[in-house]
């Protein structure tokens, strides 16, 4: 079993131990923001957005808008760990940490985009049948439509995978391995198989393609160098070049401190 640190009094919102379970549980959590979000955004539509057609207030709605608060306040919790859960430039923790500096710049936006998501997830099955001519007042389009709706199903499907993802995103050191969790993937490699730690700039393609899919700039990120040669990409790490170079400096004092050991 992993070793966990103890909370310290004035140490965040609340106790350590707390906070990692909702850390492990967060996917869960987006899940639960996703629908209330969903729900909430979709019967708040129809009831007062939609003229012509009368649909009635419902419980379902001041309930959703508690879940929702009530996600919130959660997902901020997630944001604000305890420093006893964070790993530091001394590599002096024994326990398992988180670098907080990676991935740093979309943690935040991924985690709030929850709400939105669930309304994505709602309308998402829509464009397939429209395409098919399920729908009898709008004309089947096979060669144009089946694509572009299957373009845009698998998009939003990759979409809500990351965004359920989202307070997971970064990077966990644990007393004998590095734990990479990407916007897809989860990656683990062995503290003692890593030569080296660096910041660096990515290439064109992976940036073009997270920069489309985060609407944000992604240009740096960490990247190993192992015993066997490969040099892996962190796509869990991006964030701003000053963040990447900290987060580097803590895995590299990470690993040092497996040598003094």
């Amino acid at each position: 079993m992993t070793k966990r640190v103890r909370s310290r009094r004035g140490d965040g919102p609340i106790p350590a131990s707390l906070d990692w379970w909702l850390f492990r549980l967060s996917p869960l959590i987006m899940l639960v923001g996703m629908v209330a979000g969903g729900v909430l955004i979709v019967r708040s539509i129809l009831v007062w957005g939609v003229e012509d057609v009368e649909y009635p207030f419902g419980i379902d709605i001041p309930i959703a808008a508690v879940v929702l608060t009530l996600w919130a306040g959660t997902a901020a919790v997630l944001l604000v760990p305890p420093r006893s859960a964070l790993a530091t430039r001394d590599g002096a923790k024994s326990s398992t940490a988180l670098v907080w500096p990676l991935g740093k710049r979309f943690r935040v936006w991924t985690v709030v985009a929850a709400p939105v998501c669930g309304l994505l997830a709602a309308m998402a099955p829509f464009p397939i049948p429209v395409a098919l001519g399920w729908d009898p007042e709008i004309p089947a389009n096979l060669w144009l439509g089946l694509p572009l709706a299957i373009g845009i199903t698998l998009f939003a499907g990759a979409l809500i995978w990351l965004v359920l993802r989202a307070a997971l995103h970064g990077v966990e050191l644990t007393p004998t391995h590095l734990i990479a969790r990407g916007y897809f993937i989860t990656r683990r490699y062995r503290r003692r198989e890593m030569v080296s730690i660096n910041a660096v700039q990515l290439k064109w393609w992976p940036s073009l393609l997270l920069t489309m899919l985060l609407n944000r700039d992604v240009e740096h990120t960490l990247q190993l160098s192992l015993a066997d040669g490969s040099e892996p990409l962190l796509l869990a790490a991006n964030s701003r070049e000053h963040d990447v170079r900290i987060g580097a400096e803590i895995v590299r004092a990470w690993r040092a401190a497996d040598d003094e050991t």
